[in-house]
């Protein structure tokens, strides 16, 4: 179960390094970001995507450039990881059964 959400983590942080390397070198390609990230083309390519469909890139004919969503969302960033750390910090969690000497 939590292997979904590790997954989930590993490409958030994907986007969010991909996002910071277009931020700083708009406007740039897939090929240039994969080169300059230790990320694979089709790595980049899927963050690239990510990232234009939540609105904090868009493609150009000069390659991706950020958005205004893009400050907004990074601006943002720390509190909404805040909130979600609250919520996994308030899960029940089952009582553990002492363990046993065989």
């Amino acid at each position: 179960m939590l292997d979904s959400l590790q997954r989930e983590v590993d490409l958030l942080a994907r986007a969010l390094r991909t996002l910071s390397y277009i931020r700083e070198n708009e406007p740039v390609g897939i090929r240039r970001t994969a080169g300059a990230t230790d990320y694979e083309h089709h790595e980049i390519r899927i963050a690239f995507r990510l990232l234009e469909e939540e609105g904090l890139v868009e493609a150009t004919e000069r390659g991706a450039v950020t958005t205004d969503a893009a400050a907004a969302f990074l601006g943002d960033f720390d509190d909404d990881v805040d909130a979600v750390v609250a919520s996994l910090d308030e899960l029940p969690f089952p009582e553990r059964e002492p363990m046993h000497a065989v």
